[in-house]
């Protein structure tokens, strides 16, 4: 009786490109053997042409009667963008001398390989306040494979602010956006806490750990109620599907966890897509914000300034002012302002003697802020995926201060 010995193959995920996979197979002299290779749609794969076909033929099975110890041979798989699933199937066919040391039968052996198709990463600015803006800007989309990846991509952002008497304060630029402004969100059901139902615990059983990596953050453990402080998970218990968090909740058996992942590592640790924003820090100039001015409605010997508009400027003396015949050298930031599309006032801290149509530079708020960077997609994730930039970290909606 002859024998098999081994079946060797890369078994690793295959992107959606086409793709060469060398195999080899081990076995004594005079061994006979036959392999198929069939896709998910019953394609079976022609070993002449090098392609799947759906009629079936002689040349759909490779049969070999081994010279040496060793076969070796290639399975060319096609570029599929939506992915596919190989069987690769060995058989022993009608060889009664021949039997298979592999696997659990003697006469058949097989193997599988995923292709993963395309996936689609959406980066998306979001913002709590989404009321103080105006329409947000565009979505960037990038489309590719899990597997090796590289991709820079630009964002041009244009964030307005709101132009209404209720929400046209402007918006005040903090500070620079950085690496861990940009987020993934998802949820997931606690089963059981093992404590008991609302005892406070660090740990959780869920039933799925799609998604969810050490390092996430926990923003809600109760659909919407928030932890008592930072709450982050530090080990994931794979097997018994256990989370470990870095402080004790009350946690709750059925209710919503909703977990985020900051930052370019603890996004690929819970998804899998390798993203660089390490260009978002805050000695890099990413956010700047468009220069406000005004036009003077009437001529003001005191602090109250009528204006040709106010949309964009802050009260709150978040916000300065300059100009000709402005009393520059003290305290002029604006305090209040009462608002209008055409008219409208603010009141500054001091006293000014200003002239009808005198043009004023406004600094701390401002009707449009730009966000202008680069960031490199190294691999996509295995499934659609939305990166929100949070706004709220680094800008600061402007009131009237009233």
């Amino acid at each position: 009786m002859k024998l098999i010995t081994s079946f060797n193959i890369n078994e690793s995920n295959l992107s959606t490109l086409s793709n060469f996979r060398q195999f080899s197979i081990e076995g004594e002299k005079d061994a006979e053997f036959m392999l198929q290779v069939v896709n998910s749609s019953q394609e079976f794969y022609n070993f002449s042409s090098k392609s799947f076909t759906a009629a079936f033929t002689s040349e759909n099975n490779l049969t070999v009667k081994m010279k040496s110890g060793i076969y070796n041979g290639s399975i060319k798989f096609p570029a599929n963008a939506s992915g596919d699933v190989y069987t690769v199937l060995i058989l022993t066919g009608a060889s009664e001398d021949t039997e298979l040391g592999i696997g659990y039968g003697k006469n058949s052996y097989s193997t599988s390989i995923t292709q993963v198709g395309d996936s689609t990463l959406t980066f998306t600015p979001l913002s709590a306040t989404s009321s103080k803006y105006d329409s947000m800007p565009s979505n960037i989309t990038s489309v590719g494979s899990p597997g090796t990846f590289n991709a820079t991509k630009s964002l041009n952002w244009d964030l307005l602010g709101q132009q209404s008497d209720a929400n046209g304060f402007g918006l005040r630029l903090i500070r620079q956006p950085i690496d861990t402004d940009w987020y993934f969100q998802t949820t997931e059901v606690i089963s059981s806490n093992p404590l008991g139902d609302a005892v406070s615990n660090n740990t959780v059983i869920v039933s799925d750990l799609t998604d969810i990596g050490t390092g996430m953050e926990l923003v809600y453990h109760k659909s919407t109620t928030a932890p008592a402080a930072t709450t982050v998970i530090t080990a994931i218990n794979q097997s018994t599907k256990t989370i470990t968090f870095s402080t004790n909740t009350a946690f709750e058996d059925g209710e919503t966890m909703t977990l985020r992942a900051k930052g370019s590592s603890v996004i690929q640790k819970a998804i899998g897509a390798n993203i660089d924003f390490s260009n978002f820090n805050a000695s890099t100039t990413s956010a700047t914000s468009a220069e406000l001015t005004k036009t003077v409605r009437e001529a003001a010997s005191d602090n109250n300034i009528a204006l040709n508009g106010t949309y964009g400027i802050s009260g709150g003396g978040f916000v300065t002012m300059s100009g000709a015949g402005m009393k520059n050298t003290g305290g002029n930031a604006v305090q209040v302002v009462a608002p209008g599309e055409g008219d409208g006032s603010v009141l500054t801290e001091e006293s000014q003697s200003i002239q009808e149509g005198t043009r004023i530079y406004f600094t701390g708020s401002t009707l449009t802020i730009s966000v202008v960077n680069t960031f490199t997609i190294n691999s996509h994730p295995s499934a659609n995926k939305t990166i929100y930039l949070n706004l709220d970290n680094f800008i600061t909606p402007g009131i009237s201060g009233s």
